[in-house]
């Protein structure tokens, strides 16, 4: 008799086990590098930028909307972006060289002024050197295939990097286009801001 109860106590314990393991989803680490939160206050005006490329921090009442732009975007407006769960895909197709220690950079683009956005064309697109004009060309790509929503697709000139994902607290830097990366970053990130916004 004690045979029984014992092998009939394995089996209940191998079925709740089975049932655990298959309830428990294994949880996605977040992709990127978590930042520190710098406040979220609305502002009038900001200090100069440092260059560094901001995930939180004050800001302004108005923020960019999802688009494709050529020509970089104000980091006030891009911060409250980013608080309301927008994933930015930054990009610069600036060329930097060294003579004599002194660094030179040249602009890759020919019009600053240039915003791409629903329906419309960049005349600076036809502009561009191949190689800058393929990574522009793979990061639309990439916002229609996401669709569209809370995506940003911006210039931003000065970088230390080809692209730079930006989220709420989180960034990550790339020195060439990896679709698996950027598609996990956003996956990540979309939706996580702090103030939950439906645009």
């Amino acid at each position: 008799m004690p045979k029984k109860f014992l092998i009939i106590g394995l089996m209940v314990l191998l079925f709740v086990f089975l049932m655990v393991s298959f309830s428990i989803t294994p949880v996605k680490p977040l992709t990127g590098t978590k930042q520190a939160d710098l406040g979220r206050k609305h502002a009038t005006s900001l200090a100069s930028p440092s260059g560094d490329l901001a995930t939180s921090g004050d800001h302004y009442e108005d923020w960019t909307k999802a688009g494709v732009y050529d020509s970089p975007k104000d980091d006030g407006n891009l911060i409250h972006s980013m608080e309301h769960g927008y994933v930015i895909l930054s990009y610069n197709c600036e060329r930097k060289f060294s003579i004599f220690n002194f660094q030179f950079s040249i602009k890759a683009y020919a019009h600053e002024e240039d915003e791409v956005t629903e329906g419309s064309q960049s005349t600076s697109s036809a502009n561009l050197p191949d190689d800058c004009h393929t990574l522009v060309d793979q990061l639309k790509a990439m916002y229609e295939k996401k669709g569209k929503r809370k995506l940003i697709v911006v210039q931003r000139p000065n970088m230390d990097s080809k692209i730079a994902l930006t989220a709420w607290n989180w960034i990550d830097k790339l020195d060439s286009f990896d679709e698996k990366r950027i598609e996990s970053f956003i996956d990540s990130h979309r939706d996580q801001g702090p103030e939950k916004t439906a645009e």
